[in-house]
């Protein structure tokens, strides 16, 4: 069976409607400073502050809209932090609260 190449799989990956999370995805990519190591890194991931599997329970059209929930971080602070509430973030609290009035 032939293999398929990287760039079919990509171009269909590609989401339909551009969302607020393609949007910061775009920004990552042009590097900058981590918000939680502050080190300077060429390209940056896209976190949540409150992890998607919780803010998709309560609202999942906010896990790709809600702009207050991301930040720009290195590769290696997200993978630290993974599915966890980092209660370190000042914006933690306003945002459990914030989700807390949806359900």
């Amino acid at each position: 069976m032939p293999k398929r190449s990287n760039k079919l799989r990509l171009k269909k990956m590609k989401p339909k409607k551009k969302t607020k999370y393609y949007e910061w995805q775009q920004k990552a990519l042009q590097g900058g400073v981590c918000s939680t190591c502050n080190r300077r890194f060429d390209v940056l991931t896209v976190d949540h502050i409150i992890p998607q599997s919780i803010v998709q329970v309560i609202d999942p059209e906010a896990v790709y809209e809600d702009e207050e929930n991301f930040m720009l971080v290195c590769a290696a602070c997200n993978r630290f932090k993974a599915g966890r509430i980092d209660i370190k973030n000042p914006k933690t609290k306003e945002l459990l609260i914030k989700y807390a009035n949806r359900i």
